[in-house]
């Protein structure tokens, strides 16, 4: 036979095979041979050349002013102050718009035929070629776009992806997947665990709670999408079920971005990846879905040669640690006491371990994986294994709740449950006068929990027994500021043999302490307590008042109130409340946890026990499925909806109660919330409150997601009187202005 025969017929053998192979594309995945699986289009070129220049030449202080269709039209770099500090947001906006105003007018200029009348006009209309059109301009002045650079950022990222990056490759290598999916994080989160967007995505693959529940454990004692390791085998798992739909990987890393059934309703359409790209048009697929594979092609490209566009650079190294499984629940703290191991050195090994478990708050769940560090000298299997069987339990710790109502107290809420105030105080993170507010959700502690009390500034200078008058003197302090409270038990109850001269003198001595800087404390909302103690003036919050409401004896037409708005007499008032809340002194509680998150009533349909409750913001059937252990089709049929028929804030819903109780299922719904605030003040903070005038067509969602970038719960909380169902044109919101934590 001869040579051309013979590889013709090798040829033919190896199409063959790769076509019997197309039904497990598991398995033909790992033929790439020496093809490139990750095509570079002509027509995405511009793109990719975009994104490598924004990944290695401007930084986070540099704003790319640009059209947001031709990548290749630049129009300028503006300079930005760092996204980082408190009050940037504001200020690199107004320049941002203010330098697009500019670019805007001379394109419309050029639209309207008039020729170019200075350099700067000109450079505009060159970028556009000779054979431009009078509605190219028209076009490109609705396409202005500001794209912030990342240099510093994606350096930093490169230097992290040092921990993680080859085992990663393993994982998709292990998969049969192509390895270089690897650099998709830096696209995400610049290879950054602790990654958090205000609308709940986490990791370095940045996973929705929705999507990563489907791979993964997420909840409020752990979050695996918080681990590079367990979140790059759950990514994997979605990559390969992308893939087998799409057959294409340009197609299948889009979809990571837009969604599976968003990008096989683009295939139906568009048929190919590229035309896709250059025609597909749709309410959802947007700049940042259009653009995320050629984001990943030039990080990919700067992520290889990072020599070449950063000079060298020392990576980090993985963390070497031994995997133990345990046999039951177990108290971390407990654990790590037993083990003589410090907390602060697992904190960073677990990273899919809530704070609620390190604080012990929540046990570690039976058969979780704990890491521990390496240590030659000490066998960590065989001492887990020693350990008394007494240290494990066959359950999680529970979290009973109550709704803060008016006229309530810290203290008598503590008296009624029967814990110590200083426990409750704990952990809910309350203020050093235990203030509360209306309709906020406590956790109450369990009898017999061992509450492990915030370390605060003052406290770390102390030691001992000066550390417990410190608390009692706070205490006493409080009692004494509130005396006229008809409701308040006596200073017994809580002082004990504390005398008020010894708390006088605890105070002294701890202002006189050396305490080391902290950030500038935030506001904070209304509070039911009364006045602070003169004794802790260093500690003074100032009070959310609520704004002056217009009375109104106005029906609409269902019959009820119009919505709360602003009385002319609240402008006032805002301007005032603004200024003092951007004031170092003021204080802002993000563990708060406000809404109707309780079972209003029980009741019984054929035999079994039902729950009416009020529908809360960020909450779906979804989620209501998941706490109640049942389908979203059983709560649908059993309110009567049809499918894609949506819920609405503060309506009644009915839910059954035959899989778990109403406790367990309030206790599900608090952790959630509470989740979504510790998750969302661990990566942001409140910088201060704006004004905004309610325009027709708008709602909680619009105002969230397009005009503010501010979650919803986080909004509803400072307009907790608002009925958001029934806004009206004109009327007044407070909206928190947020910014990163450095």
């Amino acid at each position: 036979m001869s040579a051309m025969k013979r590889m013709l017929r090798n040829h033919l053998i190896i199409c063959f095979v790769v076509l019997a192979l197309s039904a497990s594309p598991g398995i033909c995945l790992s033929v790439w041979a020496d093809t490139d699986p990750f095509p570079l289009y002509p027509s995405i070129e511009p793109n990719v050349s975009f994104w490598k220049e924004i990944y290695s030449r401007y930084s986070t202080s540099q704003g790319v002013i640009h059209d947001k269709v031709n990548l290749n039209i630049i129009y300028g770099v503006i300079e930005l102050d760092d996204p980082d500090l408190p009050g940037s947001r504001k200020i690199n906006r107004e320049r941002t718009k203010k330098d697009k105003k500019k670019y805007r007018i001379i394109l419309k200029k050029l639209a309207q035929g008039a020729s170019p009348s200075g350099p700067e006009e000109q450079r505009v209309a060159d970028l556009f070629g000779p054979d431009a059109k009078h509605s190219d301009f028209k076009k490109a002045a609705r396409n202005i776009r500001c794209q912030v650079g990342q240099k510093d950022r994606f350096r930093k990222g490169v230097i992290r992806s040092g921990a993680y990056l080859e085992e990663i490759r393993r994982i998709f290598d292990n998969y049969g997947l192509p390895e270089d999916l690897a650099y998709l994080p830096h696209v995400e989160s610049s290879f950054n665990p602790k990654a958090y967007s205000k609308f709940g995505a986490a990791g370095i693959w940045q996973f929705t709670r929705s999507t990563g529940r489907q791979y993964m454990k997420i909840g409020y004692t752990v979050d695996e999408r918080r681990d590079p390791i367990l979140s790059s085998r759950a990514a994997a798992r979605l990559m390969k079920k992308n893939y087998d739909k799409f057959l294409n990987w340009p197609m299948a890393i889009t979809a990571y971005n837009h969604g599976t059934n968003g990008m096989l309703r683009a295939r139906r359409a568009k048929k190919t990846y590229e035309e896709i790209f250059k025609a597909h048009k749709s309410r959802l697929f947007k700049f940042a879905s259009r653009n995320f594979y050629s984001e990943f092609l030039a990080a990919r490209e700067v992520a290889e040669n990072y020599r070449q566009y950063f000079g060298e650079l020392t990576l980090d190294v993985p963390s070497e640690s031994t995997e133990v499984v345990l046999a039951g629940y177990a108290s971390l703290p407990r654990l790590a006491r037993l083990l003589e191991v410090d907390l602060e050195i697992l904190r960073p090994l677990n990273p899919a371990l809530r704070n609620p478990v390190f604080s012990g708050q929540k046990r570690v769940p039976t058969g979780y994986r704990l890491r521990l560090p390496t240590d030659p000298g000490r066998n960590w299997k065989s001492l887990i294994a020693e350990l008394s069987p007494e240290i494990y339990r066959h359950y999680q710790k529970r979290s009973r709740i109550y709704t803060v109502r008016k006229g309530d107290t810290a203290l008598e809420i503590a008296r009624v449950h029967g814990v110590r105030l200083q426990d409750m105080i704990a952990v809910n993170n309350l203020d050093a006068r235990a203030t509360i507010y209306a309709n906020q959700t406590l956790r109450i502690p369990l009898p017999g929990e061992k509450v492990l009390t915030p370390v605060t500034p003052e406290l770390a200078a102390l030691d001992g027994k000066e550390k417990q008058d410190l608390e009692a003197a706070r205490l006493l302090a409080n009692i004494e500021a509130s005396s006229s409270s008809k409701r308040m038990p006596s200073k017994e109850t809580i002082t004990r043999n504390f005398t008020p001269s010894s708390a006088a003198q605890t105070l002294n001595a701890a202002k006189n302490k050396p305490v080391a800087k902290s950030r500038p404390a935030q506001p904070k909302d209304q509070p039911l307590a009364s006045k602070p103690s003169p004794a802790l003036a260093a500690h003074k919050p100032v009070a959310f008042e609520r704004p002056p409401v217009a009375e109104s004896s106005q029906l609409t037409a269902a019959g009820k109130k119009p919505a709360d708005r602003l009385s002319p007499e609240a402008d006032s008032w805002t301007d005032n409340w603004i200024a003092r809340y951007r004031q170092p002194e003021t204080t802002f509680n993000p563990s708060i946890v406000i809404g109707n998150l309780v079972v209003e009533r029980v009741e019984y349909q054929n035999d079994k026990p039902v729950g009416v409750i009020r529908v809360e913001v960020e909450e779906t059937l979804g989620h209501y499925a998941e706490w109640l252990k049942v389908t979203a089709r059983e709560i649908r049929r059993l309110n009567g909806y049809r499918y894609g028929r949506m819920i609405h804030l503060d309506q009644q819903l009915i839910i059954p109660l035959h899989r778990v109780t109403k406790e367990e299922f309030e206790e599900n719904r608090f952790e959630y919330h509470k989740e979504l605030a510790e998750d969302f003040f661990a990566a942001y903070r409140v910088e201060g409150v704006q004004i905004y005038s309610v325009k027709r067509g708008d709602n909680i969602w619009t105002l969230s997601r397009k005009e503010f970038e501010v979650p919803m719960w986080l909004i509803r909380r400072f307009n907790a009187r608002v009925d958001f169902n029934t806004l009206m044109p004109s009327q007044k919101l407070l909206i928190p202005v947020t910014g990163k934590i450095i």
